[in-house]
Parts: C-alpha cells; structure tokens; sequence
C-alpha cells in the first residue's frame, strides 16, 4: 500500500513537472516572437510575470504607435465569446466611429465568424471569385467600395482565406483577429503583414 502511495505521488509530480516544462517552453517561443515584433514595429513590449510559479502561462502583448497611429498585438483575456478557443488580435486605431464592417472567409466557419455584423446585409462586390470566397458585412456599402479596389480585395482575399481570421471596424478601432498564439515565424510575419494592411486601409477610411 506504501508503495502504491509513493508510485502516485512521483507520478503526479513527473506529471506536473512534464506540464510545467510544456508551458515554460510555449512561453519561451511566444515571448521570443513579440520579441521581434516589438523590435520591428519599434513599439513597446510588456512582459507579464507568469502566475502560479509558471504553471499559468502570461501572454506578452505589443502596443504603442506605428505610423502614426495606437497599434496593439494581444491575446484577449478570455477566450472567444468565454469559450477555450484563444485568438491573437492586432488592433489600430481609426479616426471613424461611424463606418462598420467585417469580413471573414465564406462558407459555414466564415459565417459564425461574423459574430459582431447584427442585421447587415452581406455585400457583394461584383467580383464573382472575391464574392464566393469572402464573405462581407457593412453599414455603407459605397464607402466600403471604394475601400476594396480590385488590389486589396486579391490581397484581403489571400490573407483571409490563409488565416481563416477576421478583419473589422468599429468603434473607431479597426482590427484582424485570428485564432491561436504567435509561436512561430509563420504567424510572426502574417502579422506583420496585416500590421501594414490594417494601417493601409485606416488612411484609407480617413481619406474618404
């Protein structure tokens, strides 16, 4: 019985210590990730203190100003709608708290994606292999055409269908969401990437 008891608890502490090993080399890749992000956007990292002697894994979060405008890349506190399903969001700011719209991947995932676009109509741009691919929610749909020429839809169309992510604005924010964590260069430079889209289309809103 003694020997029982014994095999249980160094089970448990090999256990937690493998756990404890997996979050603290997760943590390592992330951290190493916003490393470089903050170091090629030129913006500030915050590094929280992990909680629980590292079993809890603190996310590290970018933000300061970029082009002349706020820029954050965090991971929301709780998962989607309160779910597990974590995503990374890269946030700038837009001087329009009127303009709304969202956009997502077509198809059955896309559509519970627009979790956020209320009542409005899905807008079709004319452009039969951007339509059947993207699926587009707005509150003007004259403002959002001359948003989307025929270049950035091709662009918004690849990155979207690559990421399954969302791009949106509203309330003076506009963003790009997708899920999971930025653990590899990979993602690092999709980010990156939508760093430098998202910046693009919040001049191109202000313009009108």
């Amino acid at each position: 019985m003694v020997l029982e008891i014994c095999f249980v608890i160094m089970l448990s502490i090999g256990v937690a210590a493998l756990f404890w090993l997996m979050v603290r080399q997760s943590s390592e890749k992330i951290v190493r990730q916003y490393r470089k992000i903050a170091q090629q956007l030129k913006i500030d990292l915050t590094e929280p203190t992990p909680q629980l002697a590292g079993f809890i894994r603190a996310e590290p979060f970018v933000h300061g100003v970029y082009r002349q405008r706020e820029l954050s890349i965090s991971v929301p506190g709780k998962g989607l709608q309160n779910t597990r399903q974590i995503e990374t969001i890269i946030k700038v700011q837009v001087d329009d708290e009127s303009f709304t719209w969202q956009t997502t991947a077509a198809g059955l995932l896309g559509g519970l994606r627009q979790r956020d676009s209320g009542s409005k109509q899905r807008w079709l741009s004319g452009d039969s292999s951007f339509d059947s691919a993207i699926d587009v929610r707005t509150n003007d749909d004259v403002r959002l055409a001359r948003l989307f020429d025929s270049d950035r839809r091709a662009l918004i169309a690849t990155v979207l269908k690559d990421s399954k992510g969302i791009i949106a604005q509203g309330g003076g924010v506009l963003s790009f969401s997708e899920f999971g964590l930025i653990a590899d260069d990979t993602k690092r430079e999709r980010f990156l990437q939508l760093a430098e889209l998202i910046c693009d289309l919040a001049e191109s809103v202000e313009s009108r």
